[in-house]
């Protein structure tokens, strides 16, 4: 039975992308009556009803191995963070706290810094962006005003036979940086309008395209993304950074605030293991959860 991913939902069907062609396929009364909801990046089992007119229907959801909540997004890779280290001003605190979120959800997040022609030889800027490759985030420094160079095919290679979902703030270059990956993107010329024998494309937020030897899906931006079920427990033992030092606190449910006794992940700043830029704004994503606590008690 053929094994397929659905690249986008529309009404009561579902497209679904196999061996390079996007079947339209609807759900069988069994699946629309359960409780499973197919959504955006699902691996599904599907019988081909007619293969001239890529006609199909789903049978069966498959176990998801993650998933985004907003938009809603299975199966996901890898979350492609654009940031721009000019024009708007880097900010460290939106990263970090997305780079939390995206971990603790067990998504592999890759970086890639926008604008880095903006920035003079000796800026102080490329330290604070060696700091995140130290500590093994996979990042990219990308120049939108080159076509091409080692850097740029590098991150596309990163993009190979992997779902990846881009995400950044207004202005970090996102649009910029997909429209050179995908150029037809917006044009009736886009593969999934052909394989429907349709007109021009509307592009949905859940949404992936085959591309480049994987699939791509976009998000509307950092501000759209949704804490759910997301706690001041959760958040300590989120950073990848953190993991492997966990055991080591005092306490089981150490928050690694500061003057925390015993606490492992603070004796690893103080030894600058871990940067202080990012402990400081950790600590800013705890305060912001214990304020937003606080006024939901009252």
């Amino acid at each position: 039975m053929p094994t397929g991913i659905i690249l986008k939902i529309l009404s009561e069907f579902a497209y679904v992308f196999y061996e390079e062609k996007i079947y339209e396929c609807k759900a069988i009364g069994k699946l629309r009556h359960t409780k499973q909801t197919p959504i955006t990046g699902d691996n599904v089992e599907f019988n081909i009803l007619d293969e001239n007119n890529f006609k199909g229907q789903v049978l069966q959801l498959l176990p998801r191995k993650n998933e985004l909540y907003r938009p809603r997004i299975a199966n996901i890779d890898q979350v492609v963070i654009i940031t721009a280290v000019r024009e708007p001003v880097l900010n460290t605190f939106t990263l970090n706290k997305y780079l939390a979120f995206i971990e603790y959800l067990n998504i592999k997040p890759v970086l890639a810094f926008t604008k880095v022609d903006l920035l003079k030889e000796n800026d102080a800027t490329y330290a604070l962006l060696s700091e995140y490759k130290n500590l093994g985030y996979e990042t990219y420094l990308i120049n939108n005003m080159i076509e091409t160079d080692a850097e740029w095919n590098a991150f596309l290679q990163s993009l190979l036979d992997k779902v990846s979902v881009f995400t950044g703030q207004t202005g970090a270059g996102k649009s910029t940086t997909l429209n050179h990956i995908i150029p037809d993107l917006f044009e009736p010329t886009q593969e999934i309008s052909k394989a429907l024998n349709r007109g021009k494309h509307t592009t949905t937020k859940n949404e992936l395209f085959h591309y480049f030897g994987g699939l791509i899906g976009d998000t509307p931006g950092f501000s759209s993304f949704e804490f759910k079920d997301f706690d001041k427990y959760q958040l300590a033992h989120s950073f990848k950074m953190f993991e492997e030092h966990l055991n080591a606190c005092k306490f089981n449910d150490c928050l690694h605030l500061p003057e925390t006794p015993g606490c492992k992940i603070l004796q690893l700043v103080h030894n600058h293991q871990i940067p202080n830029f990012i402990y400081d704004d950790y600590v800013k994503m705890q305060r912001e959860m214990s304020e937003k606590e606080y006024r939901r008690k009252k």
